[in-house]
């Protein structure tokens, strides 16, 4: 009898036939009559099995299915039984009349069959990663003992893998080799898909090779795949690697590192693709109960005519719609006298490399929107060329500025004479752009780009508000590409034409890039029109920028759209028919960036008089060469570029080491001490290491560690007991927090666990992990607990695989400060101190001297504060009050050093939040009822800042943030200004970090030295 198996995935259907002795004949001669067809091979299994060709469905899983099956049942008419599996199996096996197998269990089945020896299997598919363990009962079935896959993350899936590749240019097929001989790879988070994407665009800015980033995401991949699937459960070899992207290589070899496994312990079976076919048509094979299977025609009916009632949106409307592409007049040199001066800005992005030359009155000569393919030095090289080809005869450069993702590698290359963030870049284009075109100045620019989104709020020429994407690229350019490539479609022209056609575009709504993929596939699955998917996709990139990056800010009524998406006219109708407004679309909008740049250029040469860096069009002349390399001066491990450009060198990607400093980019000083190092020496005051003989205990240099470790270094001082701290977090630590957590916890709780490990290693008897409930507080009518992760990281961390048969290590004594002295004494002793066989007379003396020294640290802050304050207000200069989280605030190795970036390079006056004297202030007009401790100290911090126009925020939190996502609303009500989010968690470079503080320091003034030259 002949069964057929069926495994319909997002990406891709495969097929499987298995039949009996009998049959083999059939079976190989159906292999011999078309190339789509293969027999497996009979050492493997007893039985025939003839499988499919991998076939990818393209959006069209009924359609692709028919006609693999049209194809079977030509060369095997007599089909007994077919069974379906995969994430597609309903819409397959509902109109064929079939059973549905679960996917676990064929993929368990096939394995098992073909691979007895297999106990742990590892599957990749293109939406769905797995993790099974199996064996046998005593009567040989296999059974599955362990299981897990992604959740709403496809991070790691093969999908993830053919969008990036297809990127940068390569055919998913061609990966594995590429990467088997590509160099060092950039570290690429393996977080989830958008981050992931994030750290290659800013390492392809960076210089890195495509070959390279490759290899960086297939580890990032595994990375995922370990952190979040098999979350140390238990890996038995030997561990079979099933699914599509088994095929990659690089993948296959990043597998191998990571989980330390073999070549005997590791395979990828030559089937490995199709084993879950195979297990279904094995299970079918024994199914007595077999359904009568409908004619397959039924799937050909179903993909014509299946239409489901999907939620609609009303129709796009181009009615409010302004396009001023028309306006737009060739430049002419006729009647100029050459060559004409003139300014060059060049927008390196994410997706696009963007050029502009305008000439001193503003007008723009020359404007060039391309492809940045993953090659920003080659594709500037053609963009100058071209310019100097076209024009070079004509104009004179006095200036060049640079802004975008590689703005500093570039503007170091070219010799740029202004380097800025592209926020400020935007501003200045537009408005420009709007006076002299239209009369009109932006009051509101949406700019929607490759990667990042961008709001811009403008008051008489001010940025007053702004707002980038926080950890979402749903609403962004590159998002709408990648689905249109998965729909086959060509985002220039086609999409817009069909989403303007649409009667009845699809409501999507808002979520994001992951879910809509798969929103997207199961719409085209069920059958829905194409043009009412790209309408819904124009209107998804609308609402999830309004509620997302906008976020209930001010909208004006003279908005501009800019940026490369905006050359998309149905998302401008989205935003029209959504917001009921005029939507103004500029001309020369894909480069508007571009144009600002230059102009920021203009400004400074017309204020300084200084000539030009730049170093001309040819830049074969210019001598650069990149070298990489690791930076072993601690145990971060930093991936250094350098950077030569004729004679002068620039490192690239130092996190902390002083060999590799950056060059300062403000030529302004700080007017205060620094204050973080200061903190810093304070914090460690109480601390001698190695003071005691006995039992060591470990401390991990984690979470509230960064405000209270002067209580616990005088308490075991005093208790006489050697306290070991660990080392301050770094990649070992990070990468290894990621590995033991076993939860989803917030980024710095995942950092803890890496920082039990370490002590770990160091050796120690104990590790302390107390049991922080709450804190004192000024305001006893009010809670004032830590937040929930906080209180229970010593159980989160208890059960972990990390202390599995380690239990008895732990210290936690249950703290409750806000309870008082008194209590505190108590519960040290009954938590602490008994434990380690110290007297309740010495333990209660250990806590007094511990509340006195942490009594000293907190004094001693506010003193630096208080004198910080003073010198600002003597000296008229500004400051910037960091406000979160202690250890979001003062772990470097979490917060990316932000706080020292800022002062080193542009001379920021820096100020935590606990050096101000902020004791006492009342929040009760901001939030009546805050019971968090550190959301009342941000809400008190920020309410200071309100009438001190010198100060302003920056607010660092952490992504998955609870409290912090709460907080963030009252911040400008307290402060009465915009400030700063910086949500920080595992990214491995800070491109985009920076890229936002800078534009936050020019918008507030504290850039741009020329302007007050000359005012």
């Amino acid at each position: 009898m002949v069964n057929v198996g069926i495994d319909i995935g997002s990406v891709s259907v495969k097929i499987a036939v298995v039949g009996d002795e009998e049959d083999r004949e059939v079976l190989r001669d159906a292999a011999e009559r078309s190339p789509n067809f293969s027999l497996v091979d009979e050492k493997l299994y007893p039985k025939p099995i003839l499988i499919s060709a991998y076939r990818r469905i393209k959006g069209e899983p009924l359609k692709a299915t028919f006609e693999l099956l049209d194809e079977l049942y030509r060369l095997i008419p007599e089909i007994h039984g077919i069974r379906v599996t995969g994430v597609g199996a309903r819409l397959i096996a509902e109109p064929l009349n079939a059973p549905i197998e679960n996917d676990f269990k064929a993929a368990a089945r096939g394995v098992g069959e073909l691979y007895p020896e297999v106990r742990t299997i590892f599957e990749m598919g293109g939406d769905i990663s797995k993790y099974i363990l199996i064996e046998r009962d005593e009567s040989g079935r296999i059974g599955i003992v362990d299981y897990e896959r992604n959740g709403e993350c496809a991070a790691g899936t093969g999908s993830f893998m053919d969008q990036q590749a297809s990127r940068l240019k390569y055919d998913i097929e061609e990966v594995g080799d590429i990467v088997l001989k590509a160099g060092k790879p950039p570290t690429i988070a393996g977080r989830c898909s958008v981050f992931a994407k994030s750290d290659m665009i800013h390492a392809q800015q960076r210089g890195y090779q495509p070959p390279e980033i490759l290899k960086g995401l297939c580890e990032a991949v595994v990375r995922n795949f370990k952190g979040t699937i098999t979350k140390g459960k238990k890996i038995i070899p030997k561990v079979a690697f099933i699914g599509g992207v088994a095929a990659n290589k690089g993948v296959v070899q990043a597998m191998k590192q990571i989980f330390e496994l073999s070549d005997d312990e590791f395979f990828v079976p030559e089937y490995y693709a199709w084993m879950g076919a195979i297990g279904a048509a094995l299970i079918e094979a024994e199914n007595p109960d077999k359904p009568k299977l409908n004619d397959i025609s039924a799937l050909q009916r179903r993909s014509v005519s299946q239409k489901a009632s999907f939620p609609t949106m009303k129709p796009l409307s181009m009615e409010k719609v302004i396009l001023l592409r028309d306006m737009v007049k060739p430049y002419s040199f006729e009647g100029k006298k050459l060559p004409v001066d003139a300014y060059l800005g060049i927008d390196v992005g994410s997706v696009s490399t963007n050029f502009a030359v305008l000439d001193e009155n503003g007008d723009l000569i020359m404007e060039i929107y391309t492809r940045t393919q993953s090659r920003p030095i080659e594709v500037v090289k053609e963009g100058l060329k071209r310019i100097e080809e076209e024009i070079g005869d004509k104009i004179r450069i006095r200036g060049v500025g640079t802004t975008g993702s590689g703005r500093e590698l570039i503007g170091k290359l070219v010799g740029a004479d202004v380097i800025k963030d592209e926020i400020t870049a935007h501003k200045t284009g537009a408005t420009f752009v709007g006076r002299k075109l239209i009369n009109r100045v932006p009051d509101t620019i949406f700019e929607i780009g490759g990667q990042d989104s961008k709001f811009i709020s403008i008051q008489e020429g001010v940025v007053v508000d702004f707002s980038m994407n926080e950890a979402c690229a749903a609403g962004t350019g590159s998002f709408l590409e990648e689905q249109a490539e998965q729909m086959g479609i060509s985002i220039v022209g086609e999409f817009a034409q069909l989403a303007l056609s649409s009667k009845a575009p699809l409501r999507l709504g808002e979520r994001c890039t992951v879910f809509m993929e798969k929103d997207v596939i199961s719409y085209l699955q069920r059958g829905a029109d194409k043009a009412d998917i790209c309408a819904g996709l124009a209107y998804s990139i609308a609402i999830n920028y309004l509620n997302r990056v906008v976020r209930g800010r001010r909208i004006g009524d003279t908005i501009f759209f800019q940026g490369g998406t905006a050359y998309n006219d149905a998302v401008a109708a989205a935003f029209a028919t959504l917001l009921d407004k005029e939507i103004i679309v500029p001309p020369h909008n894909g480069v508007i960036g571009a144009i600002g740049a230059a102009l920021l250029a203009m400004e400074k040469i017309k204020a300084t008089g200084e000539k030009t860096k730049f170093r001309g069009f040819d830049l074969s002349k210019v001598k650069y060469k990149l070298r990489e390399f690791t930076c072993k001066g601690c145990s971060n491990f930093c991936d250094i570029q350098m950077f030569i450009v004729e004679g002068e060198v620039t490192f690239w990607g130092d996190k902390c080491s002083d060999r590799y400093r950056k060059h300062v980019k403000s030529e302004k000083e700080p007017v205060i001490p620094d204050l973080m190092k200061l903190r810093q020496e304070l914090l460690m005051r109480e601390y001698e290491p190695g003071k005691h003989d006995g039992p060591k205990v470990g401390f991990p240099r984690a979470m509230y560690f960064y405000d209270r470790f002067p209580f616990w270094a005088k308490l075991f001082d005093v208790l006489g007991v050697d306290l070991v701290i660990s080392d301050p977090t770094n990649k070992k630590i990070v990468t290894a927090g990621s590995t033991y957590a076993v939860a989803e916890p917030c980024f710095p709780i995942k950092v803890a666990h890496g920082h039990v490990a370490d002590l770990l290693e160091k050796g120690v008897d104990f590790v302390l992990l107390p049991n922080v409930i709450n804190a004192e507080t000024e305001f006893p009518q009010l809670q004032s607990h830590l937040c929930p992760w906080g209180q229970t990281m010593t159980y989160v961390i208890g059960h972990s695989p990390l202390m599995e048969g380690k239990e008895g290590m732990i210290l936690r004594p249950r703290i409750h400060f806000r309870d008082g002295i008194e209590k505190v004494k108590r519960e040290i002793y009954e938590g602490l101190s008994k434990k380690l066989g110290i007297s309740k007379k010495l333990s209660d003396k250990a806590v007094e001297a511990a509340y006195e020294a942490q009594r000293r640290f907190e004094e001693d802050l506010v003193r630096l504060g208080i004198e910080a304050l003073k010198k600002l207000d003597e000296t008229g200069e500004m400051g910037i009050v960091l406000v979160g989280r202690p250890y979001n605030i003062n772990d470097s190795g979490i917060n990316l050093d932000v706080p020292r970036k800022m002062r080193d390079y542009y001379g920021v006056n820096v100020i935590p939040l606990d050096m101000l004297p902020i004791k006492g202030i009342d929040i009760s007009d901001v939030n009546e009822n805050m019971y968090w401790n550190y959301g009342r100290k941000i809400l008190q911090a920020a309410k200071f800042v309100r009438n001190r126009p010198n100060l302003h925020l920056i607010h660092i939190t952490n992504f998955k943030c609870g409290p912090d996502s709460y907080i963030k609303h009252f911040i400008r009500l307290a402060s009465g200004k915009p400030y700063l989010t910086l949500q920080i968690d595992e990214h491995a470079n800070d491109a985009g970090i920076l890229t936002r503080i800078e534009a936050y320091l020019d918008s507030k003034g504290f850039l741009r030295w020329w302007l007050k030259k000359t005012a």
